[in-house]
C-alpha cells in the first residue's frame, strides 16, 4: 500500500512532464491561432488604395470580358479592357435602354468584347440595338464598328470623326451628328455636343436629359486620375476651355461618366481642369 509520501513523489515525477507537454500544446495552439489571424488580416484588411487597384489592373492582361455597372434602371455602363503602352486599362461606354430598343455610346475596346456586348444586350435586357454613337476616332471608342456594320446597325458620328475613322481603318460611319444633335426617343432625349478641341480634335459628349447623365468620354478624367493619359492628339491649351463649356451647358448634370475610371458628379469636370492647369501636366 502506498503512503502519502510515495503518492506525492510519484505525482511530482509524472506531473511535471505532463505540465510541460500541456504547455507546449497550448503554445502551439496559440501560435497557430495568431498566425491564422494574421494571415486572415492580410486578406481582409482593406488597405489597397484606388491607385494600387489601378496598378494591379494595368499589369494584368486577364480582363478580357465586359463588366456592367448600373447607373439608372435605363442607363448602364459597359466596361471593356484594352492594352495601351504595354498596360491594360478599362474603358467606359453606355447602353441606354428605350421602349423600342437600345442605343449604344461607343463600342468596347476589342471585337471579341463587342460580340459579347451584342449577346448580353439581348440576353440581359431583351433589346435590339437601334444605333451606335461614337464620341471620337480612337480604338477604345470604335474598334467594334465593323461588327455593327455587319449587323446593319447604324453608326453615327461627326464628319471629322468619320474622316479620321476612315483614315485609321475603323470602318465607315454616318456623319450626321454635325446637323442632327438631338434624338427624341420616347423615355429619353439624347443630345450630342462638341465643346471644342480637348483630348482629341473630334471629341464630343453625350447628354441624357431625362436622367441628367453626362457621358464625357475621354475629354473628362476620373477623380483618381493623376495625369491626362494619352495626349498625343490633345490641345492642352484649348482643353480646359472645352471642359468649361461643358460645365456651363450642363450645370444640372447629376452623373458624369468619364472615358476611363469611375463615374461621379460635376467634380470630375473640375478635376479635369485642375489637371490641365497644373504645371506638371
Amino acid at each position: 500500500m502506498l503512503d502519502s509520501d510515495s503518492i506525492q513523489n510519484r505525482f511530482h515525477r509524472f506531473s511535471l512532464p505532463s505540465k510541460i507537454r500541456f504547455q507546449m500544446i497550448v503554445l502551439h495552439f496559440c501560435l497557430g491561432f495568431s498566425f491564422s489571424q494574421c494571415q486572415l488580416g492580410k486578406v481582409t484588411e482593406p488597405n489597397a488604395t484606388a491607385k494600387d487597384q489601378t496598378q494591379i489592373l494595368d499589369s494584368s492582361v486577364s480582363s478580357s470580358h465586359l463588366e456592367w455597372q448600373k447607373i439608372k434602371e435605363t442607363v448602364w455602363i459597359h466596361r471593356s479592357f484594352g492594352e495601351f503602352q504595354g498596360q491594360v486599362f478599362s474603358a467606359n461606354g453606355l447602353v441606354i435602354l428605350l421602349n423600342k430598343g437600345a442605343v449604344v455610346i461607343d463600342t468596347p475596346w476589342t471585337e471579341s468584347q463587342t460580340e459579347e456586348l451584342f449577346s448580353e444586350i439581348q440576353t440581359k435586357f431583351q433589346k435590339e440595338i437601334l444605333f451606335l454613337i461614337v464620341t471620337h476616332a480612337h480604338d477604345d471608342r470604335m474598334a467594334g464598328v465593323p461588327l455593327f456594320q455587319k449587323r446593319n446597325i447604324p453608326v453615327y458620328s461627326t464628319s471629322l470623326t468619320a474622316k479620321l475613322a476612315k483614315e485609321r481603318g475603323f470602318g465607315k460611319t454616318n456623319p450626321i451628328l454635325d446637323i442632327q444633335t438631338r434624338f427624341a426617343l420616347g423615355n429619353e432625349s439624347i443630345e450630342v455636343f462638341f465643346p471644342g478641341h480637348g483630348h482629341s480634335a473630334d471629341n464630343i459628349v453625350v447628354w441624357l436629359a431625362q436622367t441628367h447623365i453626362l457621358f464625357g468620354g475621354c475629354l473628362v478624367k476620373a477623380l483618381d486620375a493623376e495625369n491626362l493619359g494619352n495626349v498625343k492628339e490633345a490641345d492642352l491649351n484649348e482643353w480646359p476651355n472645352s471642359v468649361k463649356r461643358i460645365l456651363s451647358r450642363y450645370p444640372d448634370a447629376e452623373v458624369v461618366v468619364p472615358g476611363h475610371g469611375d463615374w461621379g458628379k460635376l467634380d470630375l469636370l473640375r478635376h479635369t481642369i485642375r489637371l490641365l492647369v497644373s504645371p506638371n501636366h
